[in-house]
């Protein structure tokens, strides 16, 4: 290629990047240049705090985000419908200073943690300066310019709390900030005007958080967390190896910070010790055996800002939850490594489960049971097949037969696995199905709990049911295991009593044949993702973050 056609490539190559940058910039609006208008007689402020906001707002292009005394507003659309009704007359001061609507909002973003939400992101400082600093104390004017802006601000303050409050602030996917007021089943601006006009913001706030009881036990526990620990700090705590003569002693003030040690428990100092390390562990969901094993002494080195934002980051997750709608359903926590069964808001049965490992993690879905099968194949997934299973058959092709695998051909049909020559396959060309034979020894157990879903996960037993006592359950390569299946096929089959007895249950539980039971009344199954639960009375437990989710919303939600 000539020099001048590589110039020319290089151009069009330059040209084509910049237009993408321009598309890409399209989303909010540039911040024009300010005026300055500055008014000495308080009576003049309000005229030209109008004029500014029909000027600015009128021809505001509503499909972009505004940017304004160096923030970016999301709720333009619903800013400009808003001022439009109101004839771009100001909503929030009088003759410079703050009327007793704005006296109302400010007190409510002055107290947003209560909600789990946070300060700044509600222009609550930069309002107050605004407002504060609108006259000038030397020459005795006002800026209107200033007073327009937090008039702005206030308004998108509270808006964009409406959305937070109710619907969240991140994509539950991909944990990144989105903006979709859509969600609300509600129209914003009557809404906004309403609350204006009864001076009732923070009852609009009460009415559009969740009302569901786990997130109202979250906020109980928050507002009384902070009442319990206020004034109170406490260190990480350094471990046994690096001053093991004092680490019983630190351990002790750690826990008297966090009450978990208290010196009316009866017994000598040991006793004592060991009884708060067993409280610390409970509250935790650790196994309570007073150690300070690997993941006990993880959690004693979290601050009191780490708890607070835990059960903040969880009443975020019950912004995104869709609420089960039926009175019987059933609901996995992965963090809690549990399963229960509710009816009617009342507990029937739980249970403990294991889910997938970090690097196979459960997904979150809702699904419906609708069958179960009485000693499943387990038809291994191409996956598993190709980077576990086959490497360990290119050395021992005994494998098969001491794990009662056989394998399949392309039509499904059982083939001679001791004809095959293993090593010249590999994860891009293998053309068998691998499925382990029915039995106690199966890798699903005897039960199978079948629920549509994109994953390919399922409910099922295992072979190895001693991995239940463990404290870290987040083992499998994505379906959740369960260990009181029999309970629970029980449960499902308690209104089939003519078509399907319990004893028919207990009765093909012991022949070792495959049976499909199919349910009358199918259970929906929600599996979600919590890290902290309240029980309503201010007490909360918190879990293990097993696959770094609430890592990643920190870093979004708290990064500045």
């Amino acid at each position: 290629m000539s020099k001048i056609n590589l110039l020319r490539a290089r151009s069009s190559y330059l040209f084509i990047l910049l237009l993408l940058f321009i598309t890409a910039c399209n989303k909010c609006s540039e911040e024009k240049v300010k005026p300055i208008v500055l008014v000495e007689k308080p009576e003049m402020i309000n005229e030209e705090v109008d004029k500014l906001l029909r000027d600015e707002l009128e021809e505001t292009d509503t499909t972009k985000f505004l940017f304004l005394a160096e923030d970016t507003l999301y709720a333009t659309k619903f800013l400009v419908e808003l001022y439009s009704k109101k004839s771009f007359v100001h909503l929030w001061t009088d003759k410079g200073k703050r009327n007793s609507a704005a006296d109302s909002l400010m007190n409510l973003l002055s107290a947003v943690d209560e909600y789990g939400l946070i300060q700044q992101d509600y222009h609550y400082h930069k309002i107050d300066s605004l407002i504060k600093t609108s006259r000038d104390s030397i020459n005795k004017k006002y800026d209107a310019v200033k007073l327009y802006e937090a008039d702005v601000l206030l308004t998108d303050a509270f808006f964009t709390l409406m959305v937070h409050v109710s619907k969240g602030r991140m994509n539950s996917d991909s944990l990144t900030f989105e903006w979709h007021p859509e969600k609300l089943d509600t129209n914003l601006v009557a809404l906004f005007d309403q609350s204006l006009f009864k001076n009732s913001f923070k009852i609009t706030i009460d009415n559009l958080e969740p009302r569901d009881t786990a997130y109202q036990s979250l906020k109980f526990a928050l507002k009384m967390f902070k009442k319990e620990f206020e004034g109170i700090e406490w260190d990480s705590l350094a471990s046994r190896e690096s001053d093991s003569i004092t680490f019983n002693d630190r351990l002790k003030q750690r826990l008297i910070l966090s009450h978990d040690y208290f010196d009316e428990y009866s017994g000598n100092d040991s006793i004592k010790l060991l009884k708060a390390i067993k409280n610390f562990q409970c509250r935790h969901n650790l196994v309570e055996d007073g150690k300070i094993g690997k993941l006990t002494f993880k959690a004693l080195q979290r601050t009191k800002q780490d708890y607070i934002r835990q059960v903040e980051l969880n009443m975020e997750r019950c912004r995104w939850r869709e609420l089960p709608a039926e009175k019987q359903f059933v609901w996995v926590n992965i963090p809690k490594y549990e399963m229960k069964v509710m009816e009617a808001d009342t507990l029937v049965m739980s249970s403990r489960v294991i889910v997938g490992a970090p690097k196979t993690p459960t997904p979150l879905l809702k699904s419906t049971i609708r069958y179960f099968i009485i000693y499943p194949y387990w038809t291994v997934p191409f996956s598993i097949a190709t980077k576990e299973i086959l490497p360990i058959l290119k050395r021992d092709t005994s494998y098969l037969r001491r794990k009662n695998f056989e394998v399949l051909d392309g039509n499904n049909r059982v083939v001679d696995a001791s004809k095959i020559k293993w090593k010249k396959y590999s994860k891009t060309y293998f053309p068998w199905k691998l499925r382990q034979r029915i039995g106690d020894d199966n890798s699903l157990g005897i039960l199978k709990f079948n629920f549509n879903n994109k994953y390919g996960v399922y409910m099922h037993d295992t072979d190895n049911r001693k991995l239940f006592a463990r404290e870290m359950r987040a083992l499998s390569h994505g379906c959740v295991r369960l260990e009181k299946f029999i309970d629970f096929a029980s449960f499902l089959i308690r209104d089939d009593s003519l078509k399907y007895p319990i004893d028919s249950l207990k009765s093909d539980l012991l022949k070792e044949q495959q049976k499909y039971v199919y349910l009358k009344r199918p259970l929906p199954i929600y599996i979600n993702y919590y890290t902290a639960e309240a029980n309503g009375f201010g007490w909360v437990n918190f879990f293990i973050d097993v696959y770094g989710r609430d890592e990643k919303m920190i870093d979004v939600l708290y990064k500045n």
